[in-house]
């Protein structure tokens, strides 16, 4: 009978198990050998190399400027308010000088101006938007309160000489004359790229300062 069967079967699998555990316990085991110890030396393998970049090259014209100079808008306090009566004209130069070429603005007046200086991709002229032409490869724009309207038959005075701006990041340097609402506007065409600047007003007589780095 199936039954009968199947429990003969699980006492003689069982019976079989028991013999081969009696067995593995009575058998002497072999011993295991000891690990041999090369006397090959082991060849390191290459220390990689240090992770950290090497020093890559400052791009030219990116030195560091000196402590002052940014690419940065200037703008006074006070402004776009007026500021003090500079009369109706600014007379500009342009002189060298150690790591910078200074570009001056001369008023009349004795005011104390309100400004704001900043690069600018398209020079346009204040109030009309038409377009100014100007030499250089960046552009510096002035603006400056209050300006009036200059006398009556009063020449408009020269760019900065070309003698002024030879061997120099000034590529062109316009005066301020006349204002625009009280506002009197003026560019410095710079030479290769935008350079970090500063800007310092004097008085005695009334200038305003643009410093150009040349680093």
């Amino acid at each position: 009978m199936r039954p009968s069967r199947t429990v003969s079967s699980l006492v003689a699998v069982s019976l079989g198990v028991l013999g081969l555990v009696g067995c593995s316990e009575d058998a002497t085991p072999t011993p295991t050998p000891s690990p041999t110890t090369s006397s090959a030396s082991v060849t390191p393998s290459p220390t990689p190399s240090s992770t950290s970049p090497s020093p890559t090259a400052s791009p030219t014209g990116s030195a560091t400027a000196p402590a002052g100079f940014s690419l940065a808008d200037v703008t006074s306090a006070g402004f776009p308010n007026l500021g003090g009566d500079l009369g109706g004209i600014g007379v500009v130069r342009v002189g060298r000088h150690t790591g910078y070429d200074r570009v001056v603005w001369q008023f009349t007046g004795t005011g104390r101006p309100t400004y704001q200086v900043r690069y600018v991709d398209e020079p346009t002229a204040d109030g009309s938007g038409d377009a100014v032409e100007v030499r250089g490869d960046a552009y510096l724009e002035l603006m400056i309160t209050f300006v009036g309207i200059p006398p009556s038959g009063t020449p408009q005075p020269k760019d900065a000489s070309a003698s002024s701006i030879a061997g120099t990041v000034i590529a062109q340097a316009m005066p301020v004359y006349g204002g625009f609402e009280g506002y009197g506007q003026a560019f410095v065409g710079v030479t290769d790229r935008q350079r970090p600047f500063k800007v310092t007003v004097l008085t005695k007589p009334t200038r305003l300062v643009i410093d150009v780095y040349t680093g």
